[in-house]
């Protein structure tokens, strides 16, 4: 009777997780992923530097650990995604990495000291980011397919990054800078049961034949496809640089801390706008025509910043990060869709993922330096980059295939 008690609910679990299964669109179960994998991090971006801090560990030496895994997806980031286009679905890479993403932070929990933090801290952040750019392509593509809304996916992935950080702050205040590592090892696990749930992202009668890798990623790194892809590059390392050194410049022109998160709030609540609106407006301007207006406005709101204005300047000038990162990251993904094929899907977005890695670690490196010397007038510098950067689209538009 307990055997056939046992097999009955086993029956019903089965049956109820099919039909739950079933009822989750494509579009929801990836949603889900990106909510989930934007919470871990939220939670590193916020934190992880005063746990470092905690654990005696330098603030040059933090500019290593931060740094040092950008440099590894130098050399890897492409061979991940000629894996991930060789498979017979994107799917299985992505689940296979995030399960590793997922257990490699537990490994925080064993060591101890700057070299063993590094070894460890290296291999979480590599291995979740290695995978951003094939389940970006995947994403695409199976929006591409079925019809739903990519950027609206950053949409709900900016969510997840605000609340894990307002939630995480209420911990760590409750609980201290300890909890740290328990939160950020129960997101990464987390995250990777989520990869569970993702659906196919080829169709098996079709893009699989498709996918078989008849184009070569080098075919098409060419001036027109190179110079807008490197010129949004040169605007995205200005929002790494935002992230590390704009609060502390605002603390220093005496901004108030409370205000400082106000802001960085508004231009989180901008990037989700522009992630929702996106597709209204995309189909009437081409990409690169998209590339070119995000860095032109960077070029303004960066020269703006350099001169310290005031609080409800500062208010407008941070509504414009929809325009200077959504708006350019969303143009630079659909320019890589719909110039390559599923052959190389994964391999063109982690091209892009390199180049956006690479010219970010210079940006830091030099960055920190103009800080220290001229204060806010560094983001002349930052300025600078945004017009280079709008002169490298532009001369892409003159030229042909």
């Amino acid at each position: 009777m307990r055997t056939y008690s046992r097999r009955a609910l086993s029956g019903l679990s089965k049956m109820f997780l099919s039909r739950l299964t079933r009822q989750l669109t494509p579009e929801v179960r990836v949603t889900n992923y990106y909510f989930f994998q934007a919470m871990s991090v939220g939670v590193v971006n916020a934190f992880a530097g005063i746990w470092f801090a905690s654990e005696g560990i330098t603030p040059g030496q933090i500019g290593g650990i931060t740094s040092i895994p950008l440099f590894l997806l130098l050399f890897i980031g492409v061979s991940v995604g000629r894996i991930a286009d060789r498979a017979e679905d994107w799917r299985s890479v992505i689940v296979v990495g995030a399960v590793i993403s997922g257990v490699l932070p537990v490994g925080l929990f064993l060591v101890q000291g700057y070299v063993g933090i590094l070894i460890v801290w290296t291999l979480c952040v590599v291995s979740q980011m290695a995978l951003l750019p094939v389940v970006e392509a995947a994403s695409i593509r199976l929006g591409q397919r079925t019809g739903f809304d990519f950027s609206r996916l950053y949409a709900w992935k900016t969510i997840g990054y605000m609340v894990t950080i307002f939630v995480a702050g209420l911990v760590i205040s409750a609980f201290g800078i300890s909890a740290f590592v328990p939160m950020f090892v129960g997101l990464s696990l987390l995250r990777a049961a989520m990869a569970f749930g993702l659906p196919r992202f080829r169709d098996a009668r079709h893009d699989l034949a498709n996918s078989v890798a008849s184009g070569r990623l080098h075919d098409i790194l060419r001036p027109w496809f190179l110079f807008p892809l490197f010129g949004w590059a040169l605007v995205h390392s200005t929002h790494f640089v935002l992230n590390g050194f704009l609060g502390l410049l605002w603390h220093e022109q005496g901004i108030a801390e409370s205000t400082i998160g106000l802001l960085i709030v508004m231009g989180s609540v901008a990037e989700i706008a522009m992630f929702v609106g996106f597709k209204r407006f995309a189909h009437r301007l081409s990409p690169r025509t998209l590339i070119l207006a995000s860095c032109l406005v960077a070029i303004v709101r960066w020269t703006a910043f350099a001169f310290s204005p005031s609080v409800p300047v500062l208010f407008g000038l941070q509504l414009l990060q929809a325009l200077t990162y959504a708006l350019g990251f969303l143009a630079c993904t659909h320019f890589i869709a719909d110039v390559t094929d599923e052959s190389i899907a994964a391999q063109a977005q982690s091209f892009f993922g390199i180049l956006q890695s690479g010219v970010a670690i210079l940006a830091l490196v030099s960055f920190g330096w103009l800080a220290g010397q001229f204060g806010a007038y560094a983001f002349l510098a930052s300025a600078s980059l945004a017009a280079l950067g709008a002169l490298l689209v532009v001369i892409s538009m003159t030229l042909k295939k």
